[in-house]
């Protein structure tokens, strides 16, 4: 299995409502067998996976491993034997000590020159390790990462760049001078109000600012009014080959971008506190609310996934894909969890089909190893707007 297959997808097998009474009948039930969160997480830390990072691989490798960290973080909330949560404790501390040099400062992190959002990840498991257990290090650590925005280049609205390195900034990629993906705000948005609330709540006004910004923004130049679906990327300027010439965004709809987007939402409107669920908390509100309903009612019937391209459902070349259909399942989930909801019809279509969604991602991706581990199929390849792409249909459906 790929690294990216286990990280990307994490999350909808570490959420609470995920139980082994979910198995169907082709994988089998063994006698023993725990939700499935902990068979996936015990699986993922058997192979030793998110304790290395290669020097090569850093830049599409770090945020995944910041990923699994929250998974275990959320995990460890519902788990209630004191063995097994010692071990995924231990494991998280041992991913983010992989990070970090002795003194606390990131590896692999130049704040001086390089910008990359997908980065801000790893700030999760660096907070919950200092209200743990008290150690400062982790604590500099995860300024070190808010502190990267504040020099982070924006677009003149305000978007932030998804990349930057200001050391060669001649360079096309991995530069993204003016262009936003919907990717980035996964990793800003809930890392930015976390830090806040602990860290930094005297200028709480102006980083929640900053967050509803960001999110209108995309609103702005990436939601597809018709649908309440999100194209991936944004280009200022109008003048790459991915981008419409007239709105700058991507003419598709990617799955995995509009999964990270509604995780995006139901996290950030968890982080916020009580006392800031007004008018920002309403307005982000809407935009879940929106997308959710969209993405129900986009699943695919005969499956109980997504298609890769959803603007494309059944196109030649077009197929199911693992990570978008995971992180759809674990944000309809979450919001019904949440009370987030108010309609009873919204709540019966929502709850049905994230409940199909959960059977698709079991039924179609999950693989059952001979040794007793899980594995999980089905996930494309990174897919970066920095480079040329012309044709953006046959560009995603590429990235199997």
């Amino acid at each position: 299995m790929k690294l990216a297959i286990h990280f990307t997808t994490a999350a909808v097998f570490f959420s609470p409502i995920v139980h082994a009474k979910s198995s169907p009948s082709q994988i089998p039930l063994l006698p023993t067998q725990k939700p499935w969160s902990r068979w996936m997480a015990d699986s993922i830390i058997s192979r030793g996976d998110a304790l290395k990072v290669e020097p090569s691989t850093v830049t599409s490798t770090v945020f995944k491993h910041g990923m699994f960290q929250l998974a275990l973080e959320r995990l460890l909330q519902h788990v209630p034997n004191e063995q097994a949560k010692a071990q995924y404790f231990d494991y998280l501390q041992r991913s983010v000590e992989a990070e970090l040099h002795p003194d606390g400062r990131l590896k692999y992190y130049d704040t001086e020159h390089t910008h990359i959002i997908d980065d801000l990840l790893l700030g999760h498991g660096l907070l919950y390790l200092h209200e743990t257990i008290g150690d400062e290090r982790y604590l500099q650590a995860a300024k070190q990462l808010r502190q990267s925005l504040d020099t982070q280049p924006r677009t003149p609205e305000g978007m932030y760049w998804y990349r930057a390195d200001t050391s060669r900034p001649d360079l096309e990629y991995p530069n993204t001078p003016n262009q936003a993906f919907v990717e980035q705000i996964y990793m800003l948005a809930p890392y930015l109000v976390r830090h806040t609330n602990l860290e930094d709540i005297g200028n709480a006004t102006a980083a929640y600012d900053d967050v509803l910004l960001q999110f209108e923004l995309f609103q702005t130049h990436c939601e597809h009014q018709d649908s309440h679906l999100w194209a991936q990327g944004y280009d200022d300027t109008k003048k790459k080959s991915w981008a419409d010439p007239v709105t700058g965004a991507t003419p598709e709809i990617w799955g995995r971008a509009n999964g990270w987007m509604a995780m995006a939402l139901v996290d950030t409107l968890e982080f916020l506190p009580v006392s800031h669920r007004s008018d920002l908390w309403i307005r982000l509100h809407t935009l879940y609310v929106d997308l959710a309903k969209a993405a129900a009612k986009a699943i695919d019937p005969s499956t109980g996934a997504w298609w890769q391209v959803m603007s494309w459902p059944g196109r030649k070349g077009n197929f199911i894909e693992s990570s978008a259909s995971g992180m759809f399942v674990y944000s309809l989930y979450k919001g019904l969890r949440l009370g987030y909801f108010e309609d009873v019809e919204d709540q019966t279509s929502i709850h049905r089909s994230a409940t199909k969604g959960f059977q698709g991602l079991v039924d179609q991706f999950v693989v059952y190893e001979p040794e007793g581990t899980l594995g999980f199929n089905g996930t494309v390849q990174v897919r970066g707007l920095g480079g040329k792409t012309d044709d953006i249909f046959q560009f995603y459906i590429d990235g199997v």
